[in-house]
């Protein structure tokens, strides 16, 4: 059983400003002690925020967004300052040792960073990664207590797993819908959404002629003109941009590979040696996958079958899979007609590759359990794969054995549990944390690039000055000056300094002086 608060949304932060949450979007619920947060840890949802009170006892709160059919998730750094305040509030007068302090810390973290280990007590949990948690001071505010206690429900007896299960259908739902309007589809919450956006950063009365021309010029994309200046950094940081991206260059390496079963290897992020390498010794596409993917351990295939508790949980694990991807496109399951088969091919679907990957096939996860590959799963991790996406081969190799630590930590702490949702949610969350990497590194690259391009310039312009003091005309030899000379007296006029320093001209019309700097010149040419 949990209870229920009532708490105040705001304005988003960030890169989310323009989402604005009222009280009615917001799910904030606690459970009632600490056999209830066990449930809680286990069912949470991936855009659920848990609060706490850091190095104290205190209630497991959770921030959690009730629409999922618009946003799922509202990052950490983005949320309500409010709403935030409000959470901290409830998780400190919920702590036997917080309420009685006039100041304590908070932490807060998304639900999918929390780590529990069967060795911990009752609601105890851990971090899988600490950069992600947020820590606050909160100090007491017994009014603001006071007035949320009011908001407080009943007990309220749930069913945890169904309320994922059914959010987990909402999500799938609203990005297959994202990818019919990528395909020219009309997807009505979308374009409310896009509307909403232009709205918000429009000033004016909405009455005005310029109102009125703004509001018919929404549907109109026009593209700026270009500016030709060659010092901005904007042009220097475009002349770097690459002119394809990285996967597609890769992709036509790749085509040069002569065996497409090193290729099938290869476009799952392994390099060219151990591709091939792995081939050779195994001449299959998923035994050399397996070893690749197990860094080369034997798996052990058990000499007295598969149990039964083990396949029925694959039966039902494919079964959810099936109500959820099966009408997705990009969605393969090998054997529908086999209910003990578990090898399938499904989209990520919450991946989002960035505008530089230039419409990039979608992320695929591949998992492969049949004929012996991981014959006691979930009881064991399966053989994973990841393809498409953009991703070069070495950043889908680095999110291959992230996922490959994660699944085998799962089957150690949550052995019998269904992990493919689960995985490919943490798949979507790893990629975008890949790509900020990425992003950073290109950055520096260019700055790099850039300082680079700038000091050459800077070099090349020193040295001209150096020779012009040196060398006026900048002759290299005596040669080069005399028939510099003769291109002068061709033109037609030419200037002769005589002994006294008084000059003559030959002929009529224009006349070119070449400088006090050419007189030596002129005068070798016609004394």
């Amino acid at each position: 059983m949990v209870f229920y608060y009532t708490i105040r949304g705001g304005q988003c932060l960030n890169d989310h400003s323009h989402i604005t949450l009222s009280s009615s979007d917001i799910i904030c619920y606690v459970g009632r002690d600490k056999h209830e947060n066990e449930y809680l840890i286990q069912y949470g949802w991936p855009g659920d925020i848990w609060f706490h009170v850091d190095g104290l006892s205190s209630a497991h709160v959770y921030f959690r967004l009730k629409n999922v059919d618009t946003v799922s998730s509202i990052p950490l750094d983005d949320l309500p300052p409010d709403s935030v305040y409000d959470m901290m509030q409830i998780c400190k007068n919920n702590s036997i040792a917080g309420c009685k302090l006039a100041s304590c810390k908070m932490v807060y973290t998304p639900h999918s960073n929390l780590k529990k280990t069967f060795d911990m007590e009752s609601g105890a949990v851990t971090y899988h990664d600490t950069k992600r948690c947020r820590y606050q001071r909160c100090d007491k505010d017994r009014v603001r207590v006071r007035e949320l206690e009011k908001t407080k429900s009943d007990d309220i007896t749930i069913d945890y797993y169904q309320e994922m299960k059914d959010n987990e259908r909402r999500i799938i739902e609203r990005k297959k819908r994202t990818r019919k309007v990528q395909d020219g589809m009309y997807d009505p919450i979308r374009d409310d959404i896009d509307a909403s956006k232009i709205r918000a950063t429009r000033q004016g009365d909405g009455q005005s002629g310029l109102d009125g021309g703004l509001a018919a010029l929404e549907g109109l994309s026009l593209a700026p003109a270009s500016v030709d200046n060659k010092d901005s950094d904007a042009k220097e940081s475009m002349e770097l941009e690459p002119d394809e991206p990285q996967w597609a260059k890769e992709e036509k390496t790749r085509q040069g590979e002569p065996s497409e079963d090193v290729r099938f290897l290869r476009e799952r992020g392994h390099s060219a040696p151990e591709a091939t390498a792995a081939w050779d010794t195994t001449r299959s596409r998923i035994v050399a996958l397996r070893k690749l993917y197990s860094e080369g351990n034997e798996v052990e295939t058990p000499s007295a079958g598969v149990p039964d508790n083990v396949t029925e949980a694959r039966r039902e694990e494919k079964e959810v899979l099936v109500a959820i991807f099966g009408e997705d496109d990009a969605a393969t399951f090998t054997d529908m007609e086999n209910e003990d088969s578990l090898d399938l091919v499904l989209p990520v679907t919450a991946y989002e590759p960035p505008g530089r990957y230039e419409d990039p096939p979608p992320l695929l996860l591949e998992v492969y359990v049949d004929n012996g590959i991981a014959p006691l799963y979930p009881n064991e991790p399966p053989v994973l794969a990841l393809v498409g996406g953009g991703l070069p081969e070495a950043r889908l190799r680095q999110l291959t054995d992230r996922l490959r630590a994660e699944a085998m930590g799962r089957a150690k702490e949550e052995g019998g549990e269904p992990q493919i949702f689960n995985l490919i949610a943490f798949v979507a969350e790893e990629a975008e944390n890949i790509i900020e990497e990425e992003t950073a590194e290109l950055e520096v690259e260019r700055k790099k690039r850039r300082d680079e391009e700038r000091a050459a310039k800077a070099a090349a312009a020193e040295k001209r000055k150096e020779s012009s003091s040196s060398n006026p005309a900048g002759f290299t030899s005596d040669a080069e000056r005399r028939a510099y000379a003769k291109d002068i007296v061709a033109a037609g006029n030419y200037v002769k300094v005589e002994d006294d320093g008084k000059k003559k001209t030959k002929n009529s019309g224009k006349k070119y002086d070449t400088g006090v700097s050419d007189k030596s010149l002129i005068n070798d040419m016609f004394s």
